[in-house]
């Protein structure tokens, strides 16, 4: 009788650490990441010789400065996906593509380093303003909002400066096509911004 009771007894506390084990174990959500990647084609070039473009990385406003998708659905909110994210900040991702971009449209365009550089050299800043899903709109919109500044260095001489924004239709109402929508927007920037250039930096 009383091997029995010990034997139930066993039982019940390997049921009971074993229940506790699966309440202390965390939930595994799967996150799915995505990539911003679009370049445009058939770039209109600068005229004249390749000047050097010094590409720094974007600075971004807060809402926006991290690996969290945002999105809204009515004004003055902001919300971010749970189960979607991008692969990288945005700003990480974004000015790899405008170092491509300048380089296709004739300039020798680097990644900005904190070597000094040379008199005459011209940086391009970028500050990303927005960068969401706009599910208030009809339809379902990917906005982007960037202000783009050509300087000359060293003395950081502002020569020219330029807000551009982008609204990209969405074909539906989820992260993916928010992400097609948002890889179109930003070909477009791209395109806008290599025009800047080259309307300014000669």
């Amino acid at each position: 009788m009383i091997r029995a009771k010990a034997r139930l007894l066993a039982v019940a506390l390997c049921a009971a650490l074993s229940t506790g084990c699966t309440l202390l174990t965390p939930v595994k959500t799967d996150t799915t990441s995505y990539v911003l990647s679009g370049l445009p084609a058939d770039l209109p070039r600068q005229t004249g010789p390749s000047r050097t473009l010094l590409v720094l990385v974007p600075e971004t406003a807060p809402l926006f400065a991290t690996r969290r998708m945002a999105y809204s659905t009515r004004d003055f909110q902001i919300g971010y996906f749970n189960e979607s994210e991008w692969a990288l900040a945005p700003a990480q991702m974004i000015q790899p593509l405008l170092v491509q971009t300048m380089r296709n449209a004739g300039y020798s365009s680097e990644i900005a380093s904190s070597a000094q550089p040379s008199r005459g050299t011209l940086s391009l800043r970028t500050e990303i303003l927005e960068l969401k899903q706009d599910f208030n709109a009809e339809p379902a919109t990917f906005r982007a909002g960037m202000r783009f500044s050509l300087l000359r260095e060293p003395a950081h001489q502002l020569v020219a400066t330029q807000d551009l924004s982008v609204s990209e239709p969405m074909r539906g109402k989820t992260a993916y096509d928010g992400v097609v929508a948002g890889n179109a927007a930003i070909e477009k920037m791209l395109r806008a911004v290599a025009a800047f250039a080259n309307s300014n930096a000669n």
